[in-house]
């Protein structure tokens, strides 16, 4: 049976999936590496406790992974600003994405659900299926996907500047 084209609503009448159950916020901070975890997450479960201990983000100060950078400027104005070129770049994020892909993403993309000011929902219906193409453009075309990386060396920054054009 092909699940990818029944509708969510048949698959959760007939196949019992459980109702969603929410957590909440990350509210608890781990006292040995500052990490956000749920309350559910706290080593003794037996116990409540309104200063849990913690063991999964860092065995309990035994892992240490150093602090995430700061993004360059340039990125970040890009990625959080509001100025026009910021909000060009977020609307055309996924394009961006895939200048550097070697395949690309196909399927019935549903746009209709981004309508407000929340972040972007990627959502994709029925089968998906991707698009890789041979390595050689065909005649008069422009290259895409691996073509791109392989074809004209030379050009290939402005073959990918053109393929989101």
């Amino acid at each position: 049976m092909d699940y990818c084209n029944l509708p969510l609503s048949y698959l959760i009448r007939c196949y019992a999936i459980p109702d969603y159950d929410d957590l909440g916020d990350q509210s608890y901070e781990c006292q040995s590496c500052g990490a956000m975890m749920w309350y559910a997450e706290r080593l003794d479960k037996h116990r409540n406790t309104s200063r849990p201990e913690f063991s999964l983000c860092c065995q309990k100060d035994k892992v240490q992974l150093p602090y995430m950078k700061n993004a360059p400027p340039t990125l970040s104005n890009l990625l959080f600003g509001t100025d026009r070129q910021s909000k060009h770049f977020q609307d055309n994020i996924r394009s961006y994405n895939m200048m550097f892909a070697f395949t690309s993403l196909g399927g019935k993309v549903q746009t209709s659900i981004n309508t407000g000011a929340g972040p972007y929902t990627f959502l994709l219906q029925g089968q998906n299926y991707h698009l890789l193409g041979s390595m050689l453009p065909e005649e008069g075309a422009r290259p895409k996907f691996a073509q791109l990386y392989i074809f004209d060396t030379e050009n290939e920054v402005r073959n990918r500047i053109d393929a989101v054009r």
